[in-house]
């Protein structure tokens, strides 16, 4: 890429940033939706504070950073693909709809991890949230309009949901077992 080319791209960049702060602070921050976004927010932390297993609480809180990682990255995928879009963010200059994204889905993913210990259980426990998911909270978050479907139909994201869930247990049984193993060495 040139120098003008990359200099062309950078203030792209910091306009477009503007627009989205601009347009955030004229209707976006404490609307109704603002509120209920992080109202769900610290209601979602909440609830799984007092859900969690304090015991097991180095491996829920790994559960929930990789749920957290890979769900803001396909989000970010999403947004940046035109696929869907998010018309009310609790801030406009991190990530979408950051309270499903921070809160709600991980801390929901990680209770299934906890109370679901089998794979077989977990799996059945996974499609269900699945379902619930793709097939009632997202068409009630596109009526509610907080979220906007473009190049994107519900059932896109069902195996995903599926296969996010599967492979976040299997990293961490994996890494915990790999811990278990060199502790045992040790």
């Amino acid at each position: 890429m040139t120098d003008s080319a990359m200099a062309v791209t950078v203030e792209l960049q910091r306009l477009l940033t503007r627009m989205r702060v601009e347009e955030w602070l004229q209707g976006g921050v404490f609307n109704f939706r603002w509120w209920l976004l992080l109202a769900l927010f610290f209601v979602s932390a909440f609830v799984w504070y007092r859900l969690v297993d304090k015991r097991r609480l180095p491996e829920m809180v790994l559960y929930v950073g990789l749920t957290t990682i890979i769900t803001l990255v396909l989000d970010e995928f999403g947004e940046e693909l035109v696929l869907w879009d998010y018309p009310t963010d609790i801030l406009p200059i991190f990530p979408p709809l950051t309270a499903v994204d921070l809160a709600s889905l991980p801390m929901i993913y990680s209770l299934i991890y906890q109370y679901f210990g089998t794979w077989r259980s977990f799996t059945w426990a996974t499609v269900i949230m699945a379902t619930v998911f793709c097939f009632v909270l997202e068409p009630v978050l596109v009526w509610g309009g907080f979220y906007q479907l473009l190049k994107w139909r519900y059932y896109y994201g069902f195996p995903i949901y599926i296969a996010l869930a599967l492979f976040i247990r299997w990293m961490v049984v994996t890494i915990y077992a790999l811990a278990e193993k060199a502790e045992e060495k040790g």
